[in-house]
């Protein structure tokens, strides 16, 4: 071990918690002895890849051989025949998630290192198994005789190195089947073998005790610490194993429980590699005492931060899908966890700091993230903590009631609400329920989830319903999909396929099917085509186009009901049509063109000013102007939505040409072009490629030139939902009336001011100041009056054991006042609560207000108090320790809630 590398710890805590088995073989010492050794045996070593994969099948990257996967079906285009690594890894979602068992056994967590050597087409078996024997034994010293094997019960090949070439006696050599020792293929055809894997006997203490406890067994006595994969076969389609000509191997080991092996501890999270993190995640809990059962808790907030810090700093961002999905539901997991210990306030921000402490060194980008995971993680705690109160006690009374059910399942519609209401993850609702013995209907929970997708995705032009069903097609001549020929021409002849006519509003609407067209049918965000279609001498409006299973729809505008032709004529008109000339509005597709392509510009500028975490949440083209969704945790400044701008602007001027290509999947993934997370894509695809500037998987309609799109303008930037903001903007001629109309407003605005344009600001920012100067003078007034009338409050107060209560209603004035009024009533308190109703708002409004001494001397919050009586009166809102508010229908309701306040202060007084 060298000098450096036994120096190099992974945290800096203090002295004291350090035993020399951790100061031996700390996280960085084994990470770095691992690559040192691979690397004098002739092994490249590779940096670790990113958790955000290239591949945008996959969530994260979950294993060390991700980022090597394509050697092994073909090793001659691997860059050096073997590798090693130490790979940053992410399992929280898919087949491969331990999930429920993080926490609860020393061997499970979401994000973990992976230390991995590679052969492709190199070495085999025999290397593999005697480097592996050799680095546990002679480098790390661990106890031969503890060491078990497992292998592939038809891999006699492995068994006999182990036996014969290593020694491992017989009856420490366990045999298993496919499901323990046998890796892959991913798909149903592919690259797939045998795996070895070597276990470490922790002790009798810790095994389950049965008879058939062995390698394999599913409790904590036998650690597999390494597992060899043997990539030597080809399934093919036909369920034959055929000999790859070059096998490889595929090897991983988690270093979290190698450290636990090496350093001789309790478990995964008490060595040098998680202590300080768990030591600031345990000064979360307010009571004295650590139980078993809060020790858990501790190890899943523990691990799971460890797993944001990570994500975050690589720009992946909480949201509602995909991997956002998977961050959300882990921090939410994580309080959840830790709620029924006291923790009420945000506490992971904390923790992110022993993270960034601990791993620093070895990975210095978690420093120059630090900040900004802070700020995301402190804005999805506050965001959940705003709604756990409400949503736990919703939840337990789903739970109280599907007790008294006979199937003890919690209803789909129930679930749902949780999610949609108060932001549980249906997998944490689950999970929740599993540990009262319960189930929960996730078909059901799905069929809600569809259900409000569809309210979201309502047309402004929709199929009535006749009778209760939606009216049939009829056939005029067979037809199966339509083939779309619309990208380089706007008008071609077509065969009738289906009709179908309804009336909307008065409005007979006409829908037909033909075998081919021009019109874009509405997908991907850019809505459908409009213009024209023309039978014989009758030309019909095309008001829009979208898909209806894998058919494009042309729905046509008749005209009014009973007025030009009774249904039956429409249907036999139809009837006798046998083709059409379909016509594109050509104004309309350039516009909409211009702001497709200009979309692709803005996710360009967007990664360039904000950051390569910016993913695409949705978008909208349109031909009047587009809408562009983004992964964010704050809003754009001033300064970055013009920088965007004249990125955009500038790949305009610069004419850039616009290229379209069809390109097998892969090829284009690994080409840089940018695909949406979770989308299907076939074999080949569209790529739209904008000279030096952007590459992304498209099937929409675009220009040839940048330069086409004229110019470009930001409207707005708002946010959609946490971490989504959205930016609405216009092109061209749009863009040019948006100034107009600004220039326009200026020029009003001045008149009516009195004041030349140029000198607007000057003008306002003098308003400004007088009216700011006003404000002042009435909250001074406000306060002279406000002091007697405190005063006389207070000797209302009543005396409830040691505790004041105080209430009084405030008749004038705005929120920002009532808060005011707060602040006065709680300063001159001194162990009391004070209840403040707004009548003056439309709504009333209730503001509890805690003091500082009662906050110390009792433990009592004002948002504590707002969270039960929330869950009392079916009330929502939230607050602060010192200050919380709720509105209420009616003014009777605040003497509700003074006799249920009045309440819980007895109970504690």
């Amino acid at each position: 071990m060298s000098k450096s590398a036994k120096k190099k710890m992974s945290t800096k805590p203090d002295d004291l918690e350090l035993t020399p088995k951790m100061r031996e073989y700390s996280g960085a010492y084994i990470a770095e002895s691992f690559l040192d050794y691979y690397k004098q045996q002739g092994h490249t070593v590779c940096e670790s890849a990113p958790l955000l994969p290239e591949d945008p099948t996959l969530l994260f990257t979950a294993a060390g051989m991700v980022p090597f996967k394509n050697y092994y079906s073909d090793p001659e285009s691997a860059p050096f025949p073997t590798a090693a690594s130490v790979q940053k890894c992410l399992r929280a979602g898919g087949k491969q998630s331990d999930l429920e068992n993080v926490g609860r056994t020393l061997r499970h967590h979401t994000f973990f290192e992976m230390l991995g050597n590679f052969s492709f087409g190199d070495y085999f078996k025999k290397e593999a198994i005697d480097t592996a024997w050799d680095l546990s034994v002679n480098v790390w010293k661990l106890d031969k005789e503890r060491i078990w094997i497992s292998v592939y019960e038809d891999d006699d090949e492995a068994w006999e190195l182990w036996a014969r070439r290593i020694g491992i006696p017989e009856n420490r050599i366990v045999r298993l089947g496919k499901k323990d020792n046998f890796w892959g293929p991913v798909g149903d055809t592919g690259v797939c073998g045998p795996s070895s894997e070597l276990y470490y006997d922790t002790g009798e203490a810790r095994g389950c005790r049965n008879d058939t406890c062995q390698p394999g067994c599913d409790c904590d006595r036998y650690i597999e610490y390494w597992n060899l994969v043997f990539p030597q076969f080809f399934l093919n389609e036909d369920g034959v194993y055929d000999p790859l000509p070059k096998p490889g191997i595929d090897t991983g080991m988690g270093l979290e429980r190698v450290a636990f092996i090496l350093q001789e501890v309790e478990d995964n999270f008490h060595t040098d590699l998680f202590l300080p993190i768990r030591r600031s995640v345990e000064n979360a809990i307010p009571r004295g005492g650590i139980t078993a059962d809060a020790a858990v808790a501790v190890n899943v907030a523990s691990d799971h931060v460890r797993a944001l810090v990570f994500a975050l700093s690589e720009g992946i961002m909480p949201s509602n899908e995909g991997r956002g999905y998977v961050l959300r539901r882990l921090l939410r997991r994580a309080l959840t966890k830790m709620h029924p210990f006291g923790v009420r306030e945000p506490f992971l921000a904390s923790a992110v700091s022993a993270v960034v402490e601990t791993m620093g060194d070895r990975y210095p980008e978690l420093r120059d993230r630090s900040k900004f995971v802070k700020e995301v993680v402190t804005a999805e705690e506050d965001r959940f903590l705003s709604t756990i109160e409400q949503g736990l006690g919703k939840l337990h009374e789903v739970l109280e009631r599907t007790r008294k059910t006979s199937q003890r399942r919690i209803a789909g519609a129930d679930a749902f609400l949780l999610y949609d209401t108060y932001g549980f993850p249906f997998e944490l609702t689950k999970e929740l329920a599993e540990d009262e013995e319960l189930d929960v209907d996730g078909e059901g929970f799905v069929a809600e989830m569809e259900k409000q997708k569809e309210r979201a995705r309502g047309r402004s032009f929709h199929v009535v319903q006749q009778n209760g069903e939606e009216p049939e097609f009829t056939e005029i001549a067979p037809v199966g999909g339509t083939e779309f020929i619309g990208y380089d021409q706007l008008s071609c002849d077509a065969n009738l396929g289906l009709v179908r006519c309804f009336v909307d509003d008065d409005t007979v609407i006409v829908d037909i099917v033909t075998d081919r067209t021009v019109f874009y049918a509405e997908s991907g965000g850019q809505v459908g085509d409009k213009g024209s279609a023309t039978f014989g001498d009758k030309t019909l409006d095309v008001l829009d186009t979208f898909y209806r299973n894998g058919q494009i729809i042309h729905r046509l505008v008749w005209g009014k009901r009973g007025v030009e032709s009774s249904e039956e004529e429409i249907k036999s008109f139809f009837k006798s049509a046998s083709c059409c000339r379909l016509q594109v509005d050509r104004e309309t597709r350039l516009s909409t063109a211009r702001n497709h392509t200009a979309t692709h510009l803005l996710q360009a500028a967007l990664r360039i000013v904000v950051g390569k975490h910016v993913a695409q949440a949705g978008s909208l083209v349109e031909p009047e102007r587009l809408r562009f969704d983004f992964q964010h945790h704050q809003p754009l400044t001033d300064e970055e939505v013009e920088q965007v701008e004249d990125h955009v602007n500038d790949a305009i001027r610069a004419d850039l040409s616009v290229s379209k290509d069809m390109v097998p999947y892969k090829e284009a993934v690994a080409g840089g072009a940018i695909a949406l997370f979770g989308e299907k894509y076939a074999d080949l695809v569209r790529v739209v490629t904008i000279d030096g500037v952007s590459k992304e998987l498209c099937g929409g309609t675009h220009l040839n030139h940048t330069g086409e799109i004229g110019t470009f303008v930001i409207r707005q930037e708002t946010a959609v939902a946490a971490g989504i903001r959205r930016i609405e903007a216009l092109t061209g001629k749009g863009a040019i009336d948006h100034f107009k109309k600004l220039l326009d407003e200026r020029s009003a605005v001045a008149r009516l001011l009195k004041v030349a344009p140029d000198d607007l600001e000057r003008r306002v920012r003098t308003l400004l100041d007088e009216n700011d100067r006003l404000k002042k003078r009435v909250r001074d007034q406000e306060r002279r009056l406000a002091g007697g009338q405190v005063d006389e409050t207070l000797e209302t107060a009543e005396k409830i054991g040691d505790i004041e209560l105080v209430s009084m209603e405030v008749s004038d004035g705005d929120v920002a006042s009532l808060r005011r009024w707060g602040d006065r009533v709680r300063g001159k308190m001194g162990v009391g609560v004070g209840l403040l109703c707004l009548v003056a708002a439309k709504k009333p409004i209730v503001l509890i207000v805690a003091s500082d001494r009662l906050q110390k001397e009792k433990k009592l919050k004002a948002n504590e108090i707002a969270a039960r009586v929330g869950k009392e009166f079916s009330l929502r809102g939230g607050g602060k320790p010192h200050m919380a508010q709720m509105g209420i229908a009616k003014i009777e309701d605040f003497e509700r809630i003074k006799a249920y306040v009045k309440g819980l202060l007895e109970d504690i007084g």
